[in-house]
């Protein structure tokens, strides 16, 4: 398997069990009044947006630290090829945010669940912004 794949998959992973402990909890998890529910729908409309015009630098630019080391070209190019997938986009359809933290630090972060209709598909993202809102997660499905 090439490293870039390897890498690829562990990011999907780990993005995969976050989400899955964000939504699996028994009740929704308050947002912290640190953030703004609006803010957070206004900026998921905007990155949905960005990941449909493939402006990797219009994300990178509002990428956490650690987001910019993990998604390198060859993973926008995989992501921008599953997008392309499902035709072209229509609507969102609806957005849903949740607060969440850290255990081990604390930290909050405020997590978009986006539904996205396209022509042949609907996408579900995942998108997380730490307090400063930088895209600090982004999944999809």
């Amino acid at each position: 398997m090439k490293k870039s794949n390897l890498k690829t998959i562990i990011i999907i992973l780990m993005a995969t069990i976050l989400s899955m402990l964000l939504l699996t909890a028994c009740s929704t998890p308050a947002l912290s009044a640190d953030f703004n529910e609006e803010e957070v729908k206004l900026l998921s409309r905007d990155i949905v947006s960005l990941l449909n015009t493939q402006d990797s630098e219009g994300l990178r630019a509002i990428f956490t630290e650690q987001m910019k080391a993990a998604i390198t070209d060859d993973v926008f190019v995989q992501i921008y090829a599953a997008i392309e997938g499902g035709g072209t986009f229509e609507v969102i359809e609806n957005i849903t945010v949740v607060g969440s933290s850290d255990k081990s630090t604390g930290e909050e972060f405020a997590t978009a669940v986006v539904t996205a209709k396209y022509e042949k598909q609907t996408f579900t993202y995942t998108i997380t912004f730490n307090k400063q809102m930088q895209l600090a997660g982004l999944y999809y499905r």
